[in-house]
């Protein structure tokens, strides 16, 4: 209660403007309950990425948006000229990530309330209890307790290409487990367009699934992808045999 009563305290004292913090170096907006949610140097290694990669004019979707911070970061560094596309499934955080978004005046940033998956279609997504929980999946994750349900619209990173008119060039894709599916469907564009990819990876989840990191794997070698986790490529070996949380750089 305390908490709650200082972030509104807060909100009223910056009139809803939003509290500035600096995460990696790049100056964002958020709204004041969530202000202190990232750390300063939160996944630092793909903010440095991003930030060597994204260039004025770029196109960029951001699958598994959460609270803007990736896409706000892209919309700044892609300037008037880009177009970025994200997407966050989850009624409340979609509503926070709008909010960020608005702060931030991020005119070339287009939030859509759905799931990115192998087809299009419905599924279960899973919700936990926990307000703006970063763990929302596809995927039932036992980790955060018990889940809500509740139907969600699924589109695939194909479809996107084509309803957007986009060429892209980076993807990030943080989709808790469902990673497989969301590759799935986006092979003609992994194949034809070759989009950068920053690729987060949740093994248990994946197994939990009956997914499997071989089978990630093995579309993006199809796809003819070098692979690189903290900046130097992995082999197959060190890939499939991950057991945490990682993430790759996929080009």
């Amino acid at each position: 209660m305390l908490r709650k009563l200082a972030y509104s305290v807060l909100e009223l004292l910056t009139f809803g403007k939003g509290v500035s913090r600096t995460i990696n170096g790049i100056k964002i907006k958020f709204p004041a309950k969530w202000s202190r949610y990232y750390e300063p140097d939160y996944e630092a290694d793909n903010y440095f990425f991003l930030k060597n990669y994204a260039k004025p004019g770029m196109h960029i979707i951001d699958i598994g948006a959460h609270l803007g911070l990736f896409s706000v970061s892209s919309s700044q560094l892609t300037g008037s000229t880009g177009k970025i596309i994200c997407f966050e499934p989850t009624p409340g955080t979609y509503e926070v990530l709008k909010k960020t978004l608005a702060l931030n005046q991020c005119d070339n940033v287009f939030p859509l309330q759905q799931a990115v998956g192998a087809a299009k279609g419905e599924s279960v997504f899973f919700v936990s209890s926990t307000a703006a929980c970063n763990s929302n999946s596809l995927v039932e994750n036992v980790s955060e307790g018990k889940a809500e349900k509740y139907n969600v619209t699924i589109t695939t990173i194909d479809d996107i290409v084509n309803a957007f008119q986009l060429h892209p060039d980076l993807i990030k894709i943080d989709a808790e487990g469902a990673e497989l599916d969301v590759l799935r469907g986006g092979i003609k564009t992994l194949n034809v367009m070759k989009p950068t990819l920053i690729l987060g990876l949740h093994p248990r989840f994946i197994k939990q699934k009956g997914d499997s990191l071989e089978s990630i794997w093995e579309i993006l070698m199809a796809a003819h992808y070098k692979i690189e986790m903290e900046g130097r490529e992995v082999s197959k070996e060190a890939f499939c045999n991950n057991e945490l949380l990682f993430d790759v750089h996929c080009r």
